[in-house]
């Protein structure tokens, strides 16, 4: 009886429920269609800049220096170094892998150096040295993976800082080398550290008490190149300072109007061609001699006119594939230790044809030299492209670099050696046109704004 009384009572309770919920709902669709549309404002999505961890720039800088000292005294330490990269590589070799597969060219050169065991005539020695001409570009590519452009600009500052410092109790001597085999050697390590060092100073990115002692080591090193005697060397520093300079005063506003950077290149480009014709045609030109004699050099290059006469000598009998891997500078190749003589050296000495590119030809041949070529112009381009892309300070020393190494390439042999200082600024520009680890663009997302 009693369920039969409530159930009334029930049934107008749920039919008052029902009217109600339905009532909400249309007053809240009401209030939602007078609100005004989302805004959407496209956007672009970046993803952070990675940095290297500073136990592991440490590492870097231990073997930078390393590196910076060739000297038998730091054997252990470039062995143990050796060791540790090839450790990073394959504890990050999802980073490392991709860019050594990118990298090819510079690994088309160590491996024709390694067949060249088969044909060199002193098999016994070439095996060291191909391991590391294989080792080099794959090291320098563990450290394009693992640092970014402004990081190794400083890891090899710090290096190149205590190879000053190394240097120091060495003042007396100097001008024969210090603790470097030869002066020419000691002042090309020098003006790495006055261009490093001066571009770190104009790098407003780089904290201001770094700027200050890279500010205090350019005159320092300008000291130790300008006792060493290398006249060249010390063309290139003067000429790269005054670069940088230029590019951190000028190309900053240039780059701000649009269209003004390739008006200026052009402009340059065409003012250079316009000097370089002018300078040609005058006839009896002896410009080019007064140069020499201004920096200390004779029309023979101090000898190295003779060093190439031979050069082309031995490349004559060996035009394709060149002698091989260690066939020439031996102490039982006739025509070397002939070379040390006309040159002073001790017998036995390891010279060098004072240029990368009869020293490829000659060792290497035609193929060599091509291959050769191919990695300079992929670098060059791509270290180019980088700069024209992104003209910051960091890249603008890395296009300096470039460009002083490669122009030493014609009187010098550094560029062709292995694990060298100026192997890796020939070279890492090309590299850190990838920005593996730079910040990067990912895509255009959206962002919406509603109105409460």
């Amino acid at each position: 009886m009693r369920s039969r009384l409530r159930a009334p009572a029930t049934r107008a309770r749920r039919l008052h429920t029902k009217p109600t919920r339905r009532s909400f709902r249309k007053l809240l669709h009401s209030q939602i269609s007078h609100l005004p549309p989302p805004r959407v404002t496209p956007v672009n999505v970046y993803e952070d800049a990675r940095k290297a961890p500073l136990w592991e720039q440490a590492f870097y800088t231990v073997w930078m220096f390393s590196i910076f000292m060739p000297i038998d005294a730091f054997q252990p330490i470039r062995f143990a170094s050796i060791a540790g990269l090839l450790g990073m590589l394959i504890v990050h070799r999802a980073e490392v892998l991709p860019l050594l597969l990118k990298a090819w060219p510079l690994f088309l050169l160590p491996i024709l150096a390694t067949f060249s065991i088969f044909w060199t005539p002193y098999p016994a020695d070439a095996l060291r040295t191909a391991m590391l001409l294989l080792l080099t570009p794959t090291l320098l590519v563990v450290l394009a993976a693992r640092l970014r452009a402004i990081e190794f600009l400083r890891v090899t500052m710090f290096a190149a800082w205590l190879g000053t410092l190394y240097t120091v109790p060495y003042f007396s001597t100097l001008a024969d080398g210090g603790p470097y085999a030869q002066k020419n050697i000691l002042a090309f390590h020098m003006m790495i550290v006055i261009l490093v060092s001066l571009g770190t100073f104009l790098n407003e990115e780089e904290p201001l008490p770094l700027r200050l002692v890279a500010l205090a080591f350019v005159p320092v090193a300008f000291v130790f190149q300008f006792i060493a005697g290398s006249a060249t060397s010390l063309v290139f520093a003067v000429i790269g300072s005054a670069l940088l300079i230029m590019v951190k005063v000028v190309w900053g506003s240039v780059s701000k109007v649009r269209h003004m950077r390739t008006t200026t290149l052009a402009f340059f480009a065409a003012s250079s061609l316009v000097i370089a014709i002018a300078v040609l045609s005058i006839p009896n030109n002896t410009i080019v001699d007064d140069f020499l004699g201004l920096v200390g050099k004779d029309s023979s290059l101090t000898g190295r006119t003779a060093i190439w006469d031979a050069a082309e000598r031995v490349s004559a009998d060996h035009p394709w594939f060149g002698v091989g891997i260690e066939g020439f500078w031996n102490p039982l190749t006739g025509m070397a230790q002939t070379l040390n003589e006309n040159d002073s050296k001790p017998f036995g000495t390891k010279h060098s044809f004072h240029s990368a590119f009869w020293e490829v030809r000659v060792h290497f041949g035609f193929v060599g030299l091509a291959l050769f070529i191919l990695a300079v112009i992929w670098a060059g381009l791509r270290t180019i492209g980088l700069w024209l892309r992104d003209g910051s300070v960091a890249n603008s020393i890395l296009l300096v670099m470039f460009a002083v190494i490669f122009i030493s390439c014609f009187t010098e042999s550094y560029a062709s050696g292995v694990n060298s200082m100026m192997v890796y600024f020939l070279y890492y520009g090309g590299l850190a046109a990838f920005r593996v680890g730079e910040r990067k663009f990912v895509g255009v997302g959206r962002l919406v704004e509603r109105e409460v």
